[in-house]
C-alpha cells in the first residue's frame, strides 16, 4: 500500500500527458479546484514531506497496530515479551477440547457432565461424540461478538450451572404436564357440550388437542387457522346450527385455553432450547483453563485476544502515556474498510483518536480522522464487523468527539464499464423491497446511483441452467467451462478470468472439472499440500515408521514408486517386502530414516528418491511446516502426523503472481480486488442460510434466576419465547438479509468488463420465483425489466468487446533449486578445540591462516608482538603450547631484513582498513604503510604461491593510485617455516 501511495504521488508530481487522462488526478483537480500546475507542486511537496518523515508514515492493519501496542505493554499485562501470535485458533481449540476430554477423571463433576451429555445425545439419536459440540461452543471464546456475554458467566461456578440444569428439567417436565392438562380441559369442554371431531372444520382443533396430549414437546403453530385463532369460526357452513351455537358459546373459553397452550409451549420451547445449549456452556470455563494452559506452555497469544486485552487493560490509560510507550505519536488517522471494524476495535482506538483531534501542537494545529467504507460491502459480521456503526455515522446519528461528522459520497465507479455499473444500479434498486429494514433499504437506494467513467460498453450475462441431464453441480461446472471457451474465442487470456463462489466445496468442484478439461487454474484449494503426490509419499513414509506392517500404507508407497507399465504386478510382488525394495532399488535404509528427526529424515528420503531434481514448491512448503512444528512442539513422528491430520486441509503453497491461469477464489477473499472477467456460478444462495446459529437472549423466566442472558439456538419459534426474544430474532433475520445482499453486491461489483451470473430456475409448484433465494432476486429483476420468459435461459445486457486491459502481465519464472543440508555427510566433522569455542576471537582463530592474519592486524611495530601473543593466549585463540611458536613467527616477520623498515615505530600504519573502488567494491589490504603521499602495501599469505596473489595486490595498488597516492612497493609476504617477501 505504501508503494502504491508513493508511486501515485510521484506520478502526480511530474507534469505528463498521462495525468490529463488519469481519473483520480482529474477528480482531485475538480474537488480541490486547483490547476494542474499547483497540483503537481503539492504532490511534490507531500511526497518530499513523507520521505523526510518516513518513520511517521505508517500503514498497517488494526491487528498489527494492536500487536505493537500489546508488545509494548507486555510486562504490564504479565505476558511473555516475545510471545507468538496464534492465527489458527481452530487448531488451538481442538487441542484444548482434546485435553479437556483426555484429562477426565473418575468421580469428577466435569467428567459426570460430559458422560451425561453424551448419553443425552444418544437418547436423541445424535452422535455421542461430544467433541464436535464442545468445539462449536468453544469457538465463542475467540469471537468478539460473544465476549460481553461470556464475561458475565465467568463468575458462575459448576454448582450454579448444575442447579440451572436441574431447575430446567423440573420446569420442563411440569410444563409438559400443564400442556396435557390444558388440552384435556379443551377436550372435556367439547365432550360436555356434546361436540364431536366432525363438528369442527376438517377436525383441526380437536386433532391438535389430541396431538398436544400425545407429544406436548413438539407442536407446530404455523398453520393459518392457528395464527388467526379466535378471528374465524371453527366450523363449516354445513355444520348443524345447534353445534354452531355450542362452539360459539365456548369460543371465549377455547380462545383462552388455546392462548394458554401457545404461551406454555413457548415457555417450554425456550427452556428446552436453553437446556440443549447449557451443557457446553457449563464447561466453558474449564475449557478456557485448558486453552490458557496451552498458551502459557508455548508462550502464545491468540490474535482474537488482542482487542479484549487492550479494552481491559490499556484503553483507559492516558493517550500521551500510550504514545510515549509506543515511541511514536500519530496526529492524523485514516481508516479504510471501516464497515468491517468491530465495536471493540473502534472503542479501543477512540482514546487515541480523540486525543489527536482535541489536542493542539505548538502551531495550534489539530489532528484529523478520515473514515472510508462502504456498508454495502460489510460481509464480516460473523467476525465482529459492525456496519451499523458506519451507517449511524452516515445518517448523522452519532456525533464523534463532540464534532458533527462531515460525510461525502463517492458518486463515480472508477472500476467497471458502463453496462456493469448500470446493471448494478438497476438490479439493487429493483430488489430493495426484499429488505425488511428501512435503514438497509435506504442504504441501497442511495448507493444505487453510481456514475460511470468514460469506459463505455461491457457485458452482464445472466444464465439459468437448462434441465440438467446429470447432477446440478456438474451442470454449473459445464456452464463455467462454456463461458471460458466463449471468452477464449474473444482472445481473453486465462489470467483475466476469475470464478467466484460462496463455499470452498463449490470451488473444489469447479477446479476439478476445469483441470479435467485442460484449463489451467490457480486457487488455494488446487494448491493444497495434501493434493501433491510427492508430499503424500513423504507422509506415508512417516506413517510406515509408526505402522510398518500396515498394508494400506505399503500399497500407497508402492503405487507412487511403481512404473507406468505393469503397475499392479509391481505392487503385488513387493507388498510385504517393501523395506527390501527400498534398500536395493533406492539405497533407502528405513532404520536410518527412523532414527532421525522428522525434518532430517525427510531430507534423507527426498535425496534418496530424487523427489526434487530441480525445484518443488510443494515439498519446500511442506518442509517449512515440518520445521515449524519441530520448533514449537517436538521432533517426533507421532507429533507431526497428529498436527498434519489437523492442518492438512488448510495448508497450501502461496499462489504465484502473474500466472496465465483462471483464478478461483471465494467471495470473501475477492473483496477489494478486481478482475476483467468474473464468473459467478452456484448463484442460488438461500438468503437466510446459517449453520446452527446461536443468539444470546435475556433470561426472562423465573426458572433462570441468577442469569442475565442465556444462549439459545436461533429458531423461528423464538417469536413465541418473549417480546425481547422476538425482537432479537427479527433483527437477526434482517441482518442476514443485509449480509446476503452485501455478499451479492461484492461479487457483482468485482468485474471490469464482463460479468457472468449462472443461476437456476428455482420456481415453486405454481411457477413463481422464490424471493428468499438469489435466483428469485434475479428473476424478480428480469420481470421488472419486462424481459422474463420461463423458456429463455440467457439474458445479456450490453456487448463484450475485449479491450485487452489486463490486471497483470506475465513475467518469466526463475526456478530455485532445492538445496540439501547434508548434515550427515562424512565430510563434516566437529571441531573440539577449546580455543575455537571461546569469546570474540572464535571467528578469527578457526585456522592457522586466519589466526596469523588476526595477530598481524594487531601489530604495528615489534614492541606489539608480545602483548598480541598474550592476548591470543588469554582469549583462547591459541593454547599455552603454541605461545612460543607464535612469538617466534611474529618476530621473524617484524624483524626480517627486507621488512623491518616497514615495522618501525612512529610510521603511519593502516592494518586491514577497507578501500572502496570507483565501482563500489570493498577491498581490505593486510597492511598499508604511509610516507606522506607514498605508500607501501603488504599482504600476508600462508599457503603456496599463486599468480592470483599478484593480481590481488595489483588491484590494491591501482585503487591507491586512483586515490592520488604513489605506490612505492607492493610486497607479498609468504609465511611458513621461513619468511619469504616477494616484491611485485
Amino acid at each position: 500500500m505504501k508503494h502504491r501511495i508513493l508511486e501515485c504521488l510521484h506520478d502526480f508530481s511530474i507534469p505528463s500527458e498521462s495525468n490529463s487522462k488519469n481519473e483520480l488526478f482529474l477528480q482531485l483537480e475538480k474537488e480541490l479546484k486547483l490547476s494542474p500546475e499547483i497540483l503537481h507542486k503539492r504532490a511534490r511537496r507531500t511526497l518530499k514531506e513523507i520521505l523526510h518523515n518516513y518513520a511517521f508514515f505508517d500503514i498497517s492493519t488494526i491487528d498489527k497496530f494492536n500487536h505493537r501496542l500489546i508488545k509494548t505493554f507486555a510486562k504490564d499485562l504479565k505476558i511473555p515479551q516475545n510471545f507468538e501470535v496464534v492465527l489458527d485458533t481452530e487448531l488451538l481449540l481442538t487441542e484444548g477440547v482434546d485435553r479437556l476430554i483426555g484429562n477426565a477423571k473418575v468421580d469428577d463433576q466435569i467428567t459426570d457432565i460430559l458422560i451425561a451429555f453424551a448419553l443425552e445425545k444418544i437418547d436423541e439419536s445424535k452422535s455421542w461424540n461430544i467433541a464436535y459440540d464442545l468445539g462449536k461452543v468453544g469457538a465463542m471464546l475467540f469471537n468478539e461478538n460473544h465476549s460481553p456475554y461470556l464475561e458475565g458467566l465467568k463468575s458462575k461456578d459448576l454448582r450454579s450451572f448444575l442447579a440451572l440444569q436441574s431447575q430446567l428439567l423440573k420446569t420442563t417436565a411440569l410444563l409438559k404436564k400443564e400442556l396435557v392438562t390444558t388440552a384435556q380441559n379443551v377436550l372435556q369442554l367439547m365432550e360436555d357440550a356434546g361436540l364431536e371431531q366432525s363438528d369442527f372444520k376438517a377436525g383441526y382443533f380437536p386433532k391438535f388437542m389430541k396431538q398436544v396430549i400425545k407429544d406436548p414437546s413438539s407442536l407446530d403453530f404455523t398453520a393459518k387457522w392457528k395464527q388467526e385463532f379466535g378471528n374465524e369460526a371453527l366450523y363449516n357452513k354445513s355444520t348443524p346450527q345447534n353445534k354452531k351455537a355450542g362452539i360459539d358459546g365456548l369460543m371465549l373459553r377455547f380462545t383462552a385455553l388455546f392462548s394458554a397452550i401457545k404461551q406454555q409451549y413457548g415457555r417450554l420451547s425456550f427452556l428446552k432450547n436453553i437446556y440443549q445449549n447449557i451443557v457446553p456452556i457449563t464447561i466453558l470455563n474449564a475449557l478456557q483453563k485448558e486453552i490458557n494452559t496451552l498458551l502459557e506452555e508455548r508462550d502464545q497469544l491468540p490474535i482474537s485476544a488482542f482487542n479484549t486485552l487492550i479494552s481491559e487493560h490499556i484503553k483507559d490509560q492516558p493517550a500521551p502515556f500510550i504514545y510515549e510507550r509506543l515511541g511514536e505519536k500519530y496526529k492524523h488517522y485514516f481508516i479504510d474498510e471501516f464497515q468491517d471494524t468491530s465495536l471493540m476495535q473502534w472503542s479501543n482506538l477512540v482514546p487515541l483518536i480523540s486525543h489527536a483531534l482535541q489536542s493542539e501542537d505548538l502551531q495550534g494545529n489539530r489532528g484529523s480522522l478520515f473514515l472510508v467504507g462502504d456498508a454495502k460491502q460489510a460481509i464480516y459480521r460473523w467476525r465482529g464487523g459492525r456496519s451499523e456503526q458506519f451507517l449511524n455515522l452516515i445518517g448523522d446519528q452519532e456525533s464523534l468527539f463532540g464534532m458533527p461528522p462531515k460525510t461525502a459520497t463517492l458518486g463515480t465507479n472508477y472500476r467497471s464499464y458502463e453496462e456493469i455499473v448500470s446493471f448494478n444500479n438497476d438490479f439493487f434498486t429493483s430488489t430493495v423491497p426484499h429488505l425488511n429494514n428501512e435503514l438497509y433499504q435506504d442504504l441501497f437506494i442511495k448507493g444505487n446511483k453510481q456514475l460511470h467513467t468514460n469506459q463505455k460498453g461491457g457485458l452482464v450475462s445472466i444464465r439459468f441452467l437448462e434441465d440438467p441431464e446429470g447432477t446440478k453441480d456438474l451442470s454449473y461446472c459445464e456452464e463455467v467451462l462454456r463461458i471460458i471457451d466463449e471468452l477464449r474465442k474473444k482472445q481473453v487470456p486465462y489470467r483475466d478470468i476469475c470464478v467466484l463462489f460462496r463455499t470452498k466445496k463449490q470451488g473444489v468442484k469447479v477446479a476439478e472439472h476445469l483441470l479435467g478439461n485442460k484449463i489451467p487454474v490457480i486457487s488455494s484449494e488446487s494448491l493444497l499440500l495434501q493434493n501433491n503426490a510427492s508430499v503424500n509419499f513423504l507422509v506415508n513414509l512417516l506413517k510406515l515408521s509408526n505402522f510398518p506392517s500396515d498394508l494400506n500404507i505399503q500399497y500407497e508407497l508402492l503405487s507412487f514408486l511403481s512404473p507406468p507399465v505393469n503397475k499392479h504386478s509391481f505392487i503385488s510382488q513387493n507388498l510385504e517386502k517393501l523395506p527390501v525394495l527400498l534398500a536395493s532399488d533406492f539405497n533407502f535404509d528405513l532404520s536410518v530414516f527412523n532414527k532421525r528427526s522428522v525434518y532430517d529424515g525427510l531430507e534423507y528420503a527426498i535425496e534418496r528418491f530424487r523427489l526434487c531434481a530441480d525445484s518443488n514448491a510443494y515439498i519446500s512448503c511442506f518442509l517449512d511446516e515440518v520445521l515449524d512444528i519441530e520448533q514449537t512442539l517436538d521432533t517426533s513422528i507421532a507429533t507431526f502426523l497428529t498436527q498434519w491430520d489437523k492442518k492438512k486441509s488448510s495448508l497450501s503453497i502461496p499462489a504465484p503472481d502473474n500466472v496465465n491461469a483462471v483464478q478461483l477464489m471465494t467471495i470473501h477473499k475477492a473483496k477489494g480486488l478486481e478482475f476483467p472477467m468474473v464468473i459467478f456460478p452456484f448463484a442460488n444462495t438461500y438468503i437466510y442460510q446459517d449453520r446452527d446459529p446461536k443468539i444470546w437472549v435475556p433470561a426472562e423466566d423465573e426458572s433462570l434466576e441468577g442469569f442475565k442472558n442465556v444462549l439459545v439456538s436461533k429458531k423461528k419459534e423464538m417469536i413465541m419465547y418473549h417480546e425481547q426474544a422476538r425482537v432479537l430474532y427479527e433483527e437477526e433475520q434482517q441482518k442476514m438479509e443485509l449480509d446476503a445482499f452485501n455478499l451479492l453486491y461484492v461479487v457483482l461489483t468485482r468485474s471490469i468488463q464482463g460479468l457472468f451470473i449462472v443461476s437456476e430456475m428455482d420456481l415453486t409448484s405454481k411457477g413463481e420465483h422464490k424471493p428468499a433465494y438469489f435466483s428469485g432476486l434475479f428473476i424478480h429483476f428480469l420481470k421488472e425489466q419486462g424481459r422474463w420468459d420461463p423458456n429463455t435461459y440467457r439474458y445479456d445486457f450490453g456487448e463484450l468487446i475485449f479491450t485487452g486491459r489486463s490486471t497483470s502481465t506475465e513475467v518469466p519464472h526463475v526456478s530455485m533449486p532445492f538445496i540439501y543440508t547434508n548434515k550427515f555427510d562424512s565430510r563434516l566433522s566437529i571441531s573440539t578445540r577449546a580455543g575455537e569455542l571461546w569469546g570474540s576471537s572464535r571467528e578469527v582463530a578457526i585456522s592457522q591462516g586466519t589466526l596469523l592474519h588476526y595477530g598481524m592486524s594487531l601489530i604495528l611495530s615489534p614492541e606489539d608482538v608480545a602483548p598480541t601473543v598474550s592476548l591470543l593466549l588469554e582469549t583462547g585463540a591459541i593454547s599455552a603450547n603454541e605461545e612460543s611458536r607464535y612469538l617466534e613467527r611474529f618476530n621473524k616477520i617484524t624483524t626480517h631484513p627486507a621488512l623491518a623498515g616497514y615495522f618501525k615505530a612512529g610510521l603511519i600504519i593502516k592494518n586491514e582498513q577497507p578501500l572502496i573502488t570507483k565501482n563500489g567494491v570493498i577491498l581490505r589490504p593486510d597492511r598499508i604503510v604511509f610516507d606522506e603521499m607514498k605508500v607501501t602495501i603488504l599482504d600476508y599469505k600462508t599457503g603456496k604461491e599463486y599468480s592470483s596473489h599478484n593480481e590481488q595486490i595489483d588491484t590494491y595498488g591501482q585503487t591507491m593510485r586512483s586515490m592520488g597516492y604513489t605506490v612505492e612497493n607492493k610486497i607479498l609476504v609468504y609465511i611458513d617455516d621461513k619468511i619469504k617477501p616477494v616484491f611485485i
